[in-house]
């Protein structure tokens, strides 16, 4: 599994994407966010609580 599968993993395990959404190009893009801010990113949902399933085409669905 490469980092970018690890991150995108890692924020989808969190409730914040749907992989399946994404493309080539947008995995690339997450492979570029560091550690930290995937980091922040999951604390931040944590926060937030689990988001509504029915509003999952707009995630990241909280305020960044």
């Amino acid at each position: 599994m490469s980092d970018a599968q690890t991150k995108l993993q890692k924020l989808e395990d969190a409730g914040i994407l749907d992989r399946r959404l994404f493309t080539a190009e947008e995995v690339a893009l997450v492979d570029k966010i560091s550690d930290d801010e995937i980091d922040v990113l999951v604390r931040l949902r944590q926060k937030l609580g689990p988001s509504d399933d029915a509003k999952s085409h707009i995630r990241p669905n909280f305020i960044v």
